[in-house]
């Protein structure tokens, strides 16, 4: 159930190997009746054994059913009843034959009765009901020495049938719950893939798309004036599309590595071609940091710059990086705010997703100048990979 194999073969003939164990003791004392194993029978005792045996197997399969899926069924106090007067009324009638009808009745009280009453109830009531009439029928027909060696065969086998029986039903309703854990697990791991692709799509592709756009506006407008730095233009948008390709690839694999230095690095270039005065202080902080808080900070930085480009029209742009009482804080600040974001929108959410995997928190607020300030803060070790 936990390898790598498909177990649903395994979860379809489960039932039916139940169903199999239970009706082998089920039909074994009509069987015994019928064939007169231990003592001759009337033809009416032989009918009453074949119909009483067919309701006790609906019976009892009824139950274990039920109790596979975690259930009782309807009236399932009335059908135990119905069940213990089918095995306990005829047994002083049919004599021997018909006492292997109580295995079935013990399993079906431990599995019908509530918890932890099954076990702890049904199993004695059944037990000690069964070995009571046993000895009365034994001592008819052995002697004192026998009866006592009978009853200790009993005390084992009774236990054993009983608990097998119960067991059984337990253990599919086991393989069953299994499955279905398996199966929601991997639906969480699709969704979780699923999620993890679209932001890190949306973190990836937001800064390169702005890039691209950005150039391709300015190489139109220096065609006419500046041949060769319009060409170095369209040369640079080329590379960035290059480099998007080989990141969009990597992302779907779970293989594409952001660091900080590289992203400050074409934050700052992109930035300073879109005519921003950017200005990165990374003095109070080394850039060298833990890969969780790259990763985070890295993310960050890229969307802070995808932010800018998008939703202002910012003409100063102002990175700090710093380290203090066992923790990293990244502030990007940038005027030109052209209106007041309607929420965190989806670039924002993730990257507060992400501080918060990491133990830390990320927060946006706008001013009322038109100015925006990004803050993301991390603890210097990742509070929830390295707790023991």
């Amino acid at each position: 159930m936990t390898g790598p194999g498909h177990p649903r073969g395994i979860v379809r003939a489960a039932p039916w190997l139940l169903v199999a164990l239970h009706l082998a003791l089920l039909v074994m004392s009509p069987i015994l009746v019928a064939t007169d194993a231990i003592r001759q029978h009337t033809a009416n005792q032989v009918v009453f054994a074949l119909v009483a045996g067919a309701v006790l197997a609906v019976v009892h399969l009824r139950h274990v059913r039920a109790a596979v899926s975690d259930r009782r069924p309807v009236a399932w106090q009335w059908t135990l009843a119905l069940q213990a007067a089918l095995v306990y009324a005829p047994l002083p009638w049919l004599g021997l034959d018909w006492a292997s009808t109580s295995l079935p009745l013990t399993a079906s009280a431990m599995l019908m009765l509530p918890r932890p009453w099954g076990v702890s109830v049904g199993f004695p009531i059944g037990y000690v009901g069964s070995g009571i009439g046993y000895v009365l029928l034994l001592s008819q027909i052995l002697s004192t020495g026998d009866v006592v060696l009978e009853l200790v065969y009993y005390a084992f086998t009774w236990a054993v049938f009983s608990f097998m029986l119960y067991g059984t039903a337990r253990l599919v309703r086991l393989v069953n719950e299994l499955y279905r854990t398996r199966a929601e697990l991997a639906d969480l791991a699709v969704d979780e893939e699923r999620v993890r692709v679209s932001r890190d799509l949306h973190d990836l592709l937001g800064q390169s798309l702005s890039a691209i756009s950005l150039k391709g506006d300015l190489a139109a407008r220096l065609l006419p004036l500046d041949p060769v730095r319009a060409r170095h233009e369209i040369t640079s948008l080329t590379e960035i599309a290059r480099s998007t390709l080989r990141d969009v690839r990597a992302v779907t694999r779970d293989e594409h590595h952001v660091t900080l230095r590289e992203e400050i690095a074409a934050a700052q270039g992109l930035l300073m071609g879109a005519g921003v005065d950017t200005r990165i202080d990374t003095a109070g902080a080394d850039l060298d940091l833990p890969e969780h808080a790259q990763r985070v900070l890295a993310w960050a930085v890229r969307e802070g710059t995808t932010n800018l480009l998008r939703h202002s029209e910012a003409t100063t742009c102002t990175i700090t990086l710093a380290r203090s009482g066992g923790a990293m804080s990244l502030d990007i600040r940038n005027d030109g705010v052209r209106q007041p974001p309607g929420g965190d929108g989806s670039g924002l959410g993730g990257l507060k997703d992400r501080a918060a995997a990491a133990g830390g928190w990320a927060r946006s607020e706008a001013s009322g100048d038109g100015r925006f300030h990004l803050r993301v803060e991390l603890p210097e070790t990742n509070a929830l990979v390295d707790r023991p």
